[in-house]
This record gives structure tokens, C-alpha cells and sequence, in this order.
């Protein structure tokens, strides 16, 4: 989506082993120009990950730098900018001092990325590339696509599946994170390559027989480990930004490195010590992935973190179709998800429809939204799977798993906003005396609040679990909802209970529902 005046902003990543910078000119998706870049690297992730916290020496000159690329940023004039922080912070113990320092010395609010979000932003650029070459090669490429971005503290698998995403799940392990999990006398060790592979396996074999359902024939790999990965390989990653290969390339090279220390990697690749110690748990996990999936080509592409920041920040100024399009496959991930435990699509469906009615109602109040309704929609997807373990408290174990899994394309505080909608579906007014309503911040809670009094009449919408309620609408008077329908069915359980529901809605948003046949 082209824009007549392009935005014009920075973008700062924080990151394990470097500091960037990017000040972009926007105009659309696939028109993004960088003005400048600036990156350093950094060892605070090293100091994270071993002693689970930065020390203040650290913060200090940490706050140094982001003060240098702060006064970049007045150079350029440019005065709209967000700067964000994955892994070092995320596993820091001592993180609000870090954010609260970081605040008072620069003025810089730090925006700290959950995992799954870390994953999803980088995604998000990658699936639009791949689709868009794929086009343009008559889908050459195949139709299934398993994704793999390895950062320095987690791995994420993703998989899409004749053009829908189908499997995501974020692991525990990064380059640093796998390192670190070995003591420097025992990477040195000769029988640290088979430590290391054997390491790997007992951590990833649980997720190679649903990975392999949805037989992907493309593995797609991505970041800063595949572009050196690709260089070792004799690719050149410097001209284009992606590169295909056969699974026995990289076998041969890692035949060829499997044993090698990080000094040799350095001399007889030409790269540099860091690099040569993220190349070791990467190369191990790749052939990981090979001997356990049946890909028939490999990708690999260079983008990284901080340039999928960028266009993401972009595609969400902007409104661009592309952020719908991906809303939209991660309800069908978690419509997936839900197929795994216990899930009526036809109920959750007819459920989401009566949803977006009644939100489009209050859309001119600007009280609810397209994101709100994207979490409700989740909500009412998982609200069965407790079924699954026992019909018995199955709010609450609905909750819990929930909890438990890493739903992609939102953040921890928003799944957390989705598992309380789930604790409460029925029943219980939310309340501070519940720890999955407490630990929420205030604006959450309020969110929480008008969802749940929205899923509750949708719910009583479909009790019967026989969709009668049809060509429903919904609009708002000064101080009435009223939802009409057309129905050939008696309708006289879904009246009743939306009765019975109505009550908390008018308690949260201060006027009546009304269930109407036309």
C-alpha cells in the first residue's frame, strides 16, 4: 500500500550480542529505504545468560550507547522512534532497574519483546517474501514450508501447509542459550560436537512427529546464523538477501565442521571468533532438523530482527491489508491448536460471527477494536479445550492450558488478557480475589471486563450448539443494545439465556441487551 508522504522513523533493537540501529523511509510494504544503520556488537547477553543479570557497570554503558544513537536520531531530525529488547532483558532478574535506568539516562522507554512476539515480527517478513517469489516462480518452491529462525535465546518452528499456517512452537534453545549450558573446558573437549548433538536431540525430538504431518518439502531458514551458515557454504548472502540449496550441501559442510574448534572455523572461513561460536549450536540444530524431516530444498535468508521491526512498525502505522491477512492465518493456528484438545468449530464459529455484530456495533464509540476482537476470537476458539483433560472445572483448565502454550502472533500480557476471557466464560463476575484477574494491570482487566460480557451473550447466543440464529445484526441506542435475528427455529433456550447473561453487560457497560427476532 503505497503512501503519498512517506513516514520516516527509527527503529533501535537491544539485542544478545549487538546494538542496532535503522532510521527508514516508509511508503509501503515492499518500499522500505534505509537512511541510515548503525550496529555494534555488544557481550551483555553473555553476562545475562550466566549470571541472570546485568550488572549496573553494564547498564552504565549500555545507557552510554543508546545516549549516542539517541543524539543520531536528533541529527537526522527524527523525532518518531521505538526502540525494543528481546532475550538480555527478557532474562534478566533485575529488568525493571535496567528499563527504570534506561528511562532516566536517555528517556528512552524500552519495549521488551516475549518470545512468541520475537518470532512472529521476524515472520512476518519472511512468509510475505517467500510468498512473493514463490509467485513468481510458479510456487517452484512447493506448497509446505517449515520455518526456522534461531535467535540467541529460543527457536522457533513454523510451519505453513497448502497456504494456511498450520504448527508453531517456540523452544528454550538458542545459539548463546545451548553454549552457555555447556562450561568453557567442555566446549574445548572432543567429545563436545556428539555432547552437543545428543544435547539437541533430547530437547527437540518430541516436536518432529507433529512437524512431519503436515509433510514440508521447504525449509526455510533465516538471521544472522544463516548468512553465515550460507558464506561457509560458498553462497554469496552480500548480493541477495536469498539463496536456495540442496539439504547435501550443508550435509558436506557439516561433515566438514562438525569437529572443528571455533579457532579453526575462524581461520579457514574467514569469520569472526563470535561468529564462529554461533555457527557450532546452529549447525548442530540444522542437521537436527534435516535428519528428522524429508525436505527436498533448503532457503536460506538473511533478514534480521531489527529489519522485520522495521516494517512491522510500518505495516501497523499504515493499516496495510498484509497485517489482516496474517491476523486471519494465526485464528486458523489457533483453530489448530484447539483441534488438538477438544474443539466444536461450528459452535466457536457462528460464536465469532455474533462477536464481530455486536463489536462492529460499538466500533463508532471507539470503545472496542479489531485487536480486541482478534483476542476474543481466541478466546472463543480455546474456551473448550479443557474438556479435553476433564469436564469438571474445565474453565479452569482451559485456563491453565492456555497459559501453557505460546500462541503466536500476540504478546504475553494479550495471552494472558485470552485466558482470563477462558477462566470466565460462564458463572463467576471476574474478580481480584482470582490470581489469573489479578495479576493483570488495570487496563487489562478493563479489557477483560467488556470481553467477557460480549463472549457471555454470544455464548447464550448458541447454547444449543445448533447455530438457529441467523442474519444477525447489531446496533446501539443511547442506552440499549439490541441484537435481531432472523431465525426459522424456536429460539426460546437462546432467549432465555441470553437473559441470564445480560446482566453483566449492563453492569460493565452501563445500558440493556436485547435479543430481537426480526
Amino acid at each position: 500500500m503505497t503512501q503519498q508522504q512517506p513516514l520516516i522513523y527509527g527503529i533501535i533493537h537491544i539485542g544478545s550480542s549487538a546494538l542496532s540501529m535503522r532510521i527508514v523511509e516508509y511508503r509501503g510494504i515492499d518500499e522500505i529505504k534505509v537512511i541510515e544503520e548503525v550496529k555494534k556488537g555488544i557481550s551483555f547477553g553473555e553476562e545475562v545468560f550466566m549470571k541472570k543479570e546485568l550488572s549496573f557497570a553494564s547498564i552504565r554503558r549500555l545507557c552510554a550507547m543508546l545516549d549516542g544513537l539517541k543524539q543520531l536520531l536528533q541529527d537526522y531530525r527524527v523525532d518518531t522512534y521505538s526502540v525494543y529488547a528481546t532475550a538480555i532483558f527478557r532474562e534478566a532478574k533485575n529488568r525493571r532497574s535496567i528499563l527504570d535506568l534506561i528511562r532516566v539516562y536517555t528517556g528512552f522507554d524500552v519495549y521488551v519483546v516475549d518470545m512468541p512476539q520475537e518470532i512472529y515480527f521476524k515472520h512476518f517478513l519472511l512468509q510475505h517474501r517467500i510468498r512473493a517469489v514463490n509467485r513468481k516462480m510458479s510456487y517452484a518452491l512447493g506448497v509446505n514450508f517449515l520455518f526456522v529462525d534461531i535467535t540467541s535465546g529460543c527457536v522457533g518452528l513454523t510451519v505453513w501447509e497448502q497456504g494456511s499456517l498450520r504448527y508453531q512452537q517456540n523452544v528454550h534453545v538458542g545459539t548463546l542459550r545451548l553454549l552457555e549450558s555447556f562450561k568453557p573446558n567442555q566446549r574445548d573437549s572432543q567429545d563436545f560436537p556428539q555432547a552437543m548433538e545428543e544435547y539437541i536431540h533430547s530437547i527437540m525430538a518430541p516436536l518432529w512427529q507433529a512437524i512431519r504431518m503436515y509433510h514440508p518439502r521447504c525449509l526455510v531458514l533465516s538471521g544472522r546464523e544463516s548468512r553465515i551458515m550460507a558464506s561457509m557454504m560458498g553462497l554469496d548472502m552480500d548480493h541477495q538477501d536469498m539463496l536456495q540449496s540442496g539439504p547435501k550441501a550443508f550435509l558436506d559442510l557439516y561433515r566438514d565442521i562438525a569437529h572443528l574448534p571455533p579457532s579453526i572455523l575462524e581461520q579457514k572461513y574467514g569469520i569472526s571468533g563470535q561468529e564462529a561460536e554461533a555457527v557450532i549450536p546452529t549447525a548442530h540444530m540444522y542437521k537436527e532438523i534435516l535428519d528428522n524431516v524429508p525436505v527436498e530444498r533448503m532457503v536460506m535468508m538473511g533478514t534480521t530482527f531489527i529489519e522485520a521491526l522495521c516494517l512491522f512498525y510500518g505495516v501497523v502505522k499504515t493499516h496495510d491489508p498484509e497485517l489482516a491477512y496474517m491476523r486471519s492465518q494465526n485464528i486458523e493456528l489457533t483453530r489448530a491448536i484447539a483441534e488438538r484438545y477438544y474443539y466444536e468449530p461450528d459452535h466457536a464459529k457462528a460464536m465469532e460471527k455474533y462477536a464481530h455484530a455486536i463489536i462492529e456495533a460499538f466500533s463508532e464509540m471507539n470503545i472496542l477494536g479489531a485487536r480486541e476482537e482478534f483476542l476474543l476470537r481466541m478466546a472463543i476458539i480455546l474456551c473448550q479445550v479443557g474438556k479435553y483433560l476433564n469436564l469438571l472445572g474445565r474453565s479452569q483448565q482451559a485456563c491453565r492450558i492456555v497459559q501453557g502454550i505460546d500462541i503466536f502472533g500476540i504478546s504475553d500480557r494479550e495471552k494472558d488478557i485470552v485466558a482470563c476471557i477462558v477462566f470466565y466464560d460462564h458463572g463467576r463476575f471476574p474478580s481480584d480475589d482470582d490470581e489469573v484477574f489479578r495479576v493483570l494491570d488495570e487496563h487489562a482487566k478493563m479489557t477483560v471486563l467488556k470481553l467477557v460480557a460480549i463472549f457471555r451473550l454470544v455464548r447464550a447466543m448458541d447454547v444449543s450448539r445448533k447455530q438457529k440464529l441467523r442474519d444477525v445484526a447489531a446496533h446501539l441506542s443511547e442506552d440499549r443494545l439490541s441484537v435481531v435475528y432472523d431465525s426459522p427455529d424456536n429460539t426460546a433456550l437462546e432467549t432465555w439465556m441470553f437473559e441470564k447473561e445480560k446482566d453483566l453487560f449492563r453492569s460493565i457497560f452501563g445500558m440493556d441487551a436485547e435479543l430481537v427476532r426480526r
